[in-house]
């Protein structure tokens, strides 16, 4: 079994449309489960999903602690695989069946999809052209790439970080050490609203500054109250 942990908050424009569409590309969908993991929306998030087979867990002490959503997540799980998916990312078709067989290996720890953006224009495709080239050096995933991951290995890892940004990519830090991460194709689409909503170049820039400031070993921890306040509470 695939378990898809979707943290959240505040994402009702997005989270319906992102489980439905996960259903629509699932191939094996009697080995599928959906959780979804609220750190409190004030909006209809929760409400929005009721009708769908999809289990909900409000958690408003999680409140700008990703990495301690996705942990709990996992802890309330039972698949064999864990899946991170960010509410407003949509996955390939028969993506499930793409996980499993890259799983088969015994040297593939875990992975993640090709990143793509959602209807991009000239500077978003570049953008997604340059982080393509940044992640095969690097080997490094984001959360909006759909990272996966066995979950032995998972346990074995001590889980997602204590991280309060750029979590995805600790975990991927960690998970290097132990073994392989895949990238799959074809790849995700999600949606590029943060530089739609606060200007391209700027949130461009902010980028760069957390991806140095990784590389370097620098905290990132500094720039996260200010983050998410910007991009999960409008």
């Amino acid at each position: 079994m695939i378990s898809i942990i979707i943290p959240t908050l505040n994402e009702e424009k997005y989270l319906r449309q992102t489980i439905l569409h996960t259903l629509k590309m699932v191939e094996g969908k009697t080995n599928l489960e959906l959780i979804v993991v609220d750190a409190g929306s004030t909006d209809g998030t929760i409400k929005s999903i009721e009708d769908l087979e999809v289990k909900s867990i409000i958690r408003p002490d999680l409140l700008f602690q990703k990495y301690a959503s996705m942990n709990y997540g996992a802890d309330q799980s039972s698949g064999d695989v864990l899946l991170f998916l960010d509410a407003d990312t949509l996955l390939p078709k028969r993506f499930d069946t793409l996980i499993r067989q890259e799983l088969k290996s015994t040297e593939v720890v875990g992975g993640a999809f090709e990143f793509s953006f959602e209807n991009p224009d000239w500077k978003l495709w570049t953008l997604a052209i340059l982080n393509r080239i940044r992640y095969r050096f690097s080997k490094v995933y984001y959360g909006d790439q759909a990272v996966f991951v066995s979950r032995e290995v998972f346990n074995q890892i001590s889980g997602v970080p204590e991280e309060a940004l750029m979590e995805t990519a600790f975990l991927c830090k960690r998970l290097r050490k132990v073994g392989r991460l895949a990238l799959l194709r074809p790849g995700i689409r999600t949606s590029a609203r943060r530089f739609l909503e606060h200007g391209f170049f700027k949130v461009a820039w902010f980028d760069l500054n957390m991806f140095i400031r990784f590389n370097l070993g620098i905290p990132v921890s500094p720039y996260a109250e200010k983050y998410w306040n910007k991009n999960l509470t409008n």
